[in-house]
């Protein structure tokens, strides 16, 4: 087997020697991406929209939309679509590489029809151990390839979060992922495989790949690990030097540091794709040699002087397009938005040191500042609102118990335990009498399990009457049927509608809409804010989201970390420096 520094030594070379072919085969991937893949997805999914005659897709109407044959149909040539462009992207690094390190000289056309050949293969069975692999390798792809068309595919928080709330969620999630990631790595080289070798099958590939591995395991995850930590010190090193003549003069000579500002970002974000793409580069130069054992370096096919001539046009397009992004970068910072008044919305209360739904998180929620405490109540078997948010009793108690045949009294009796803290489980009138006694105000989600009163809308609103709270608090729901009957019993209630999926556009009636992060565009926000409606994001609990949503100033943020995010929200009111924000947006994007 290969020492780790020849072949990283032969992949710099070649990557060196034919970085005119890696050009071109990046820039006409990422054409193909943004000017082919990602509108054909748009206008199939619109088309999905028209002809099943939906409006936009929620959890409610998701499974009946999903059955529609059109709808089938229309999946599976995504699918298919989406599984030829990583066949092709990676494909032609794969051959690109065999070819370098073997010195056979080779054409973009040959390549394209070596991989044409196979293309037979995603239209018959073989095309279900082809998607199989691709889910296993999902977990590691987003890292490794990051400008690949798999980055954005995760699985939305508000499941994980709900997966990693109990003891046996953790551990099934952590036993999943183990194994994804281990039968990700045994199987990572089935696709050079596949590429490379003319007529080898993919369920084959995938049989050589767990082999190979088997005893090569441990030089594969060093020489991918060595990749990746090399790439990221010299990303780290870029930026210092680059914004260090910015961090100067925003002190010195404020008055130039917004053109610096928007230079500096134009230069790292063209700095930042060309290493991911070299890194992408470099991964399939390090699979290729381990996978076939190459030692011979490759010799370049051009002489200097042609090489020189064939650089002009390139250097050219460079210059424009860097002052294109320097122009575009220095109007979005000038216009950015500064004094955010996005509403901090502490979710079941400050959950850290308290149990979540208990007056003691509130209490901690409101000394921390938050603008907003999200509660969650159900009614009890006596027609009574208790604040819980399960529908059974075992998360939170250990006990057996549905909250929808128990009586208001015996759930108070009740000792409720989470993260080493214990706590009472308390009533909507306990809640809102303490609340009124902190001059704080409540986002009461109500949760229906189907045992409700028919008349617990109305019994909702005289208990928000009776405490003079109606004009100044925030009612949700995941109904949307009960919360526009809500709104019409109390047209000043605050009434709003909690999405954890909204694909489409939005036709509302309500005040807001609450959505998880995951469903959350520029093309929503603008929409919501056109209609007037007011926009909570759900569950922001990473330094980035909560940065990336506060900037973007929607209504409101709800968060486990009032504290941090009203910190970040401080930082942006004082108005931060313009390298803060650029490292910020960096942050966003990679």
């Amino acid at each position: 087997m290969h020492k780790a520094g020849q072949v990283m030594r032969q992949a710099v070379y070649n990557i060196y020697m034919y970085r005119l072919d890696y050009i071109q085969v990046f820039a006409l991937t990422k054409l193909c991406q943004f000017l082919l893949i990602a509108p054909m997805t748009t206008i199939v999914f619109k088309l999905m929209l028209r002809v099943t005659g939906y409006t936009h897709i929620t959890q409610q109407n998701i499974q009946s939309f999903m059955a529609h044959p059109f709808v089938i149909l229309m999946i599976i040539l995504l699918i298919m679509l989406v599984l030829l462009f990583i066949y092709y992207e990676m494909g032609f690094l794969f051959l690109m590489a065999f070819h370098q390190q073997r010195g056979i000289r080779y054409r973009f056309l040959h390549i394209w029809q070596q991989l044409n050949r196979k293309v037979i293969s995603f239209f018959s069975i073989q095309v279900i151990f082809l998607i199989i692999y691709i889910a296993f390798l999902l977990p590691l792809a987003s890292f490794i390839f990051p400008l690949t068309f798999t980055q954005a595919m995760s699985i939305p928080h508000f499941l994980t979060d709900e997966i990693m709330s109990s003891r046996s969620g953790r551990l099934l999630y952590t036993a999943v992922a183990i194994v994804l990631v281990i039968v990700g790595i045994r199987s990572i080289l089935a696709l050079p495989i596949f590429t490379i070798q003319p007529k080898i099958s993919i369920l084959r590939s995938l049989i050589q790949s767990w082999r190979f591995s088997k005893r090569g395991l441990f030089e594969l995850l060093g020489l991918l690990a060595m990749l990746v930590t090399v790439h990221m010190l010299v990303m780290l090193g870029i930026t210092i030097i680059s914004t260090l003549p910015l961090y100067i003069l925003e002190r010195l000579i404020p008055s130039a540091a917004l053109v610096t500002a928007g230079i500096t970002l134009a230069f790292l974000e063209m700095v930042f794709v060309v290493l991911f793409s070299m890194l992408q580069a470099m991964f399939s130069q390090v699979m290729v040699a381990v996978t076939y054992y190459t030692t011979a370096f490759g010799k370049t096919r051009f002489t200097l002087k042609v090489k020189k001539r064939r650089y002009k046009p390139l250097s050219f397009i460079v210059l424009v397009v860097f002052i294109v992004l320097s122009v575009m970068n220095i109007i979005s910072l000038e216009n950015s938005v500064y004094a955010p008044d996005t509403k901090i919305i502490a979710h079941r209360g400050y959950t850290t040191g308290n149990v979540e739904n208990t007056i003691s998180g509130l209490v901690s929620a409101t000394s921390a500042g938050a603008d907003l405490i999200e509660i969650d109540i159900q009614q009890t078997e006596d027609g009574q609102f208790v604040v819980f948010h399960d529908q059974t009793l075992r998360r939170l108690t250990g006990k057996n118990g549905v909250i929808a045949n128990m009586t208001l009294g015996e759930l108070k009796t009740l000792t409720i335990h989470a993260n080493g803290f214990n706590d009472k489980i308390s009533s909507l009138d306990d809640f809102i009498e303490v609340a009124k006694t902190l001059n704080v105000s409540l986002l009461i989600e109500l949760k229906v399990h189907g045992k409700e009163t028919e008349d617990i809308l109305p019994k909702l609103v005289e208990k928000l009457k009776a405490y003079k709270v109606l004009d100044t608090y925030y009612v949700q729901s995941s109904d949307p049927q009960m919360m526009t009957q809500l709104k019409k019993l109390a047209p000043n209630l605050r009434v709003g509608i909690v999405y954890a999926l909204n694909i489409g556009l939005m036709d509302e009636t309500v005040d807001f809409i609450s959505l998880e992060e995951s469903w959350v565009t520029d093309q929503l926000i603008a929409e919501v804010k056109q209609q007037k409606i007011d926009l909570f994001v759900w569950t922001l609990n990473k330094d980035q989201s909560l940065q990336e949503f506060i900037r973007k100033n929607v209504n409101g943020v709800i968060t486990d970390l009032p504290d941090i995010a009203l910190n970040i929200r401080k930082k942006q009111n004082e108005r931060e420096y313009f390298l803060q924000r650029i490292l910020n947006l960096l942050q966003f994007m990679f």
